[in-house]
């Protein structure tokens, strides 16, 4: 994917699985950044990416939550 844009930062792990899920039911595909050190150490913030045609979609999901 290029021009990825985050449409949402997450430190929470179940958070992340949900947002996750959320965006494959709506068939938006996305990468995150930060997971792997979140999932080594426990710590951080993961961003969750998505390509800048589905920018809008995701962000009216992800609004709630």
């Amino acid at each position: 994917m290029e021009n990825l844009v985050t449409v949402l930062t997450a430190g929470n792990p179940g958070l992340l699985a949900v947002v996750k899920s959320i965006l494959k039911d709506a068939d938006i595909p996305c990468v995150t950044r930060g997971e792997s050190l979140q999932i080594l150490y426990a710590a951080g913030s993961v961003e969750v990416q998505v390509s800048r045609e589905h920018v809008d979609r995701a962000r009216d999901l992800l609004a709630d939550l």
